[in-house]
């Protein structure tokens, strides 16, 4: 979807119709940019960017709080729509989702046909435009529909990859962030034909198991399937953990950390649509050897804070030894897709807290918005929230 979030804004208020508009996190002076429309984007502001910093830019942009269930509505019904052309719709993030038509295009008179369709259908439905790539894979249709935003359709078939392929950027692939570009391009390794000339060994031992699927990537390869949500099995667990940079009992610190980590088990949890009814923590101390403890809840939840105040007392009874523990995670088990029941979420108020918080880090990343009590447990996560 093109600039999504702006978009269904200015759906809903046509008077923003070629007005720069940005959707903002919160109307707070330390909020950050969600979502930029493409007006506003000429005078360079973008997602992600601090409000303050945004505003300067554009002082006379229209500042739009976010309304995640009115986002969250207009994006189910687009699915819905891509739904009824294919039942192969894997659904990536809020505004994105892969289709596989390859069984299903002719029918419409061909891929290109069909692309045109999705996007006659969901303009007409719902009033907002689209982006589509076409591709003999996810990784070539997401490139393909980078190469003509907004509002645009393209394809990229096999024959086409040596010429594009020549002068296009490393960070143009997906997957290949601002780090794995810098170590390729110390290896020289610039562009997406340098990269797929290079060695599967080389990359292999300098990127380990990702250097496989870099050297793929080179060659325009990307052997994942669309996956639609009925064909995913249902995971046993989800588990997070980290290791200190040295040995601790703290318990401040350690209990930072288990906020931190879950908060990422409960999104995980969100995002796969699961809940769970055991939290478990684990350790390692000093002398190597892993503890686990493990509660199972009341009520099942997806909730950070819940799995967080299950699990500070298990991190406790862990430290009781008085050993310090190198190693600290958090998990959670007996998972399922049974929707909460009303009544079991009680706080409204935290309810459409989390809804925003996921949001917006669906949009610019799942550790984007954070509580501010999380600062020091992962330091370069910058963007905070009160709550």
């Amino acid at each position: 979807m093109d600039a999504f979030f702006a978009s269904v804004e200015t759906r809903e208020r046509p008077e923003l119709a070629g007005k720069p508009v940005m959707v903002v996190g919160s109307a707070s002076p330390r909020s950050v940019v969600c979502a930029a429309n493409y007006e506003i984007r000429k005078f360079g502001v973008h997602s992600a960017m601090s409000y303050i910093q945004a505003i300067r830019l554009c002082p006379h942009a229209e500042v739009i709080p976010a309304q995640p269930a009115l986002y969250r509505q207009a994006s189910r019904n687009v699915f819905s729509i891509c739904e009824t052309l294919t039942d192969m719709v894997e659904i990536s993030s809020i505004d994105e989702c892969y289709m596989d038509m390859t069984h299903t295009a002719a029918r419409f008179g061909g891929a290109e046909e069909a692309g045109k369709l999705v996007k006659k259908l969901i303009y007409d439905r719902e009033g907002l435009t689209c982006t589509i790539g076409i591709a003999p894979n996810k990784l070539l249709a997401k490139l393909a529909a980078g190469l003509q935003k907004p509002d645009g359709l393209s394809q990229i078939t096999t024959e086409d990859l040596p010429k594009l392929f020549e002068t296009l950027p490393l960070i143009s692939l997906y997957g290949i962030g601002a780090k794995t570009e810098a170590k390729l391009r110390s290896m020289g390794i610039t562009t997406a034909a340098s990269l797929g000339r290079a060695s599967r060994y080389r990359l292999q031992k300098a990127f380990g198991v990702l250097g496989d699927r870099l050297a793929d990537m080179g060659r325009g390869i990307a052997e994942s399937p669309v996956v639609p949500y009925y064909a995913r099995p249902i995971e046993k667990s989800i588990s997070h953990e980290t290791t200190l940079e040295e040995d601790t009992s703290d318990m401040q610190q350690l209990g930072r950390m288990l906020h931190y980590l879950a908060e990422q088990v409960a999104y995980r949890l969100r995002k796969k649509g699961l809940t769970t009814a055991t939290v478990g923590v684990v350790g390692r101390y000093s002398n190597l050897q892993r503890t686990t403890r493990s509660h199972t809840l009341a009520e099942r939840t997806d909730d950070g804070l819940v799995l967080y105040q299950a699990a500070l007392p298990l991190l406790e009874d862990i430290l009781s030894t008085g050993s310090s523990v190198r190693l600290v995670g958090i998990s959670a088990a007996g998972l399922t897709d049974e929707i909460l029941q009303p009544g079991l979420f009680n706080d409204d108020k935290r309810k459409t807290l989390i809804e925003t918080i996921d949001t917006i880090n669906e949009k610019l990343g799942k550790t984007a918005l954070k509580p501010a009590s999380l600062l020091k447990a992962h330091k370069r996560d910058h963007i905070t929230f009160k709550g």
